[in-house]
Order: structure tokens, then C-alpha cells, then sequence
């Protein structure tokens, strides 16, 4: 069976789309939502026979799917934005690697966040070499072997928008298979929350990238003062 998880921060508007499409593709499917917020998008997903996982604390995207892996019995989850990123599902499914990422083709996408995309992509491949073949880290479906992403699960640090980056560089420095797949993209820019706060994300971003790259640091407890670590975040906290 299919098992597909959905992070969902107030997603009333967007997320019976995914839902509909998901169900009209995949009648079986196991649907695990895990909801933060404060709108109907629980009653929604109910409607369509999802489970819903209400968290009392914001976890943030990657906290979210997080919990929703540990939730997960199946080999495999499908990991899908709630805004449903594209409609080729079947084409990142049949990926046969420990981690499938649908490579989006972004013409669709307005030039100001293109211009982040590839800058934070930048970022990576500068930061983390080994991560340099990728062009897509950042891509909001991906098909994940559950086993695999529970052995990494104490290393994968980050809750916010850098979670996939974490994912991504955890799988490849224990040598499981990553896979990029070419699908296409769908870009709602209206209830984008990227969008609407664009200045604050790029340097919550860059501030969360530099942080798992000190984590990863051979010099970690060097550079891992507690000093560090509150004006760290201080400043990730005054970008929520």
C-alpha cells in the first residue's frame, strides 16, 4: 500500500486539490497529514479518508515529516507538499532508489524565486560537495525508504525549510541511493508562504545552512559553544 505524508501548516485552500488527485491515482492509499495551524484543513483531509495528527507545538516542515515517518509501517513514503508541487506522482514512485526527489522543471516558477532557487542551491554545493550532482534538493516530493530515514533520524536536525537538505546530505554520506527524476511543476504563487515573506526566508535559510553545516563540522565542538548556539537561535527565532 501506499502510504503518502503530507506536512500541512493551514492548508484549507490548497490541500483538497492534492487530496483529490492523490485518491483519483491511488484509491488505497494510506494518507497520514501532519497539521499545525489554525483552519478547517483537518475536517478536509478527514473527508477524504486521510488521518490527521494534530501538533500542539510548531515543528515546522521537517519536524513534521519527521514525526509522520515514524508513523509509517510500509517500506516506502511518499513525502508531498501540500500544494501538490506536481501531477506526474507515478513517474517519483517508480524511482527505484533509498530516496527518489521529483526534479521539478521550474519555468513555471516567477523569476525572484527561480533567482532564490538556484542561490540557495549555490549554497549546497559550496557548503557540501558532495552534493553537487543535485539540482533539485529542495523539491516538495520525494519518495523516502522509511527504514533508511529512521536510521538517520538522530542526525537530521533541522525542522524548517533546510530539512530536505539535511535528508538529502544524510542519505548520500551513508552511501544510500538518492535519485533525481525530472516531473513537472506546478507553482501556486497566491498562498505561497515562501513568497509572502521572501526577505525573512532567504536569511532564515542561509542561517539554517550554515547550522547544519557546523553539525556536520569535524570542528563541531569547537565551534559549538553554548554562546553560538543561543545568538544561532536568537536570530532563527526572530525569522519565524
Amino acid at each position: 500500500m501506499l502510504c503518502v505524508i503530507i506536512p500541512a501548516y493551514n492548508e484549507e485552500r490548497r490541500i483538497s486539490q492534492t487530496l483529490s488527485l492523490i485518491k483519483q491515482k491511488f484509491p488505497d492509499v494510506e494518507i497520514i497529514v501532519v497539521f499545525e495551524g489554525n483552519d478547517s484543513t483537518p475536517e478536509i483531509v478527514k473527508k477524504f479518508g486521510g488521518i490527521v495528527y494534530e501538533n500542539r507545538t510548531r515543528l515546522g516542515k521537517g519536524g513534521s515529516i519527521k514525526f509522520g515517518l515514524q508513523l509509517v509501517n510500509e517500506d516506502k513514503a511518499l513525502v508531498i507538499d501540500a500544494d501538490l508541487p506536481t501531477i506526474e506522482i507515478e513517474k517519483v514512485i517508480n524511482g527505484n532508489a533509498d530516496l527518489v526527489i521529483g526534479y521539478r522543471d521550474l519555468r513555471s516558477m516567477p523569476p525572484k524565486r527561480r533567482f532564490l532557487h538556484h542561490g540557495y542551491m549555490f549554497l549546497v554545493k559550496l557548503l557540501f560537495p558532495s552534493l553537487r550532482g543535485f539540482n533539485d534538493i529542495q523539491s516538495g516530493i520525494k519518495l523516502i525508504n522509511v527504514r533508511k530515514a529512521k536510521e538517520v533520524l538522530d542526525e537530521l536536525i533541522m525542522n524548517d525549510y533546510v530539512f530536505d537538505t539535511n535528508l538529502v546530505y544524510a542519505f548520500v554520506r551513508r552511501g544510500y541511493s538518492v535519485k533525481e527524476i525530472p516531473v513537472s511543476y506546478n507553482h501556486e504563487e497566491e498562498d505561497s508562504k515562501i513568497s509572502k515573506n521572501l526577505i525573512k526566508i532567504i536569511i532564515f535559510m542561509f542561517l539554517s545552512l550554515v547550522k547544519l553545516r557546523v553539525y556536520y563540522s569535524p570542528f563541531k565542538k569547537i565551534i559549538y559553544t553554548k554562546t553560538f548556539l543561543r545568538v544561532q537561535d536568537w536570530l532563527i527565532n526572530k525569522l519565524r
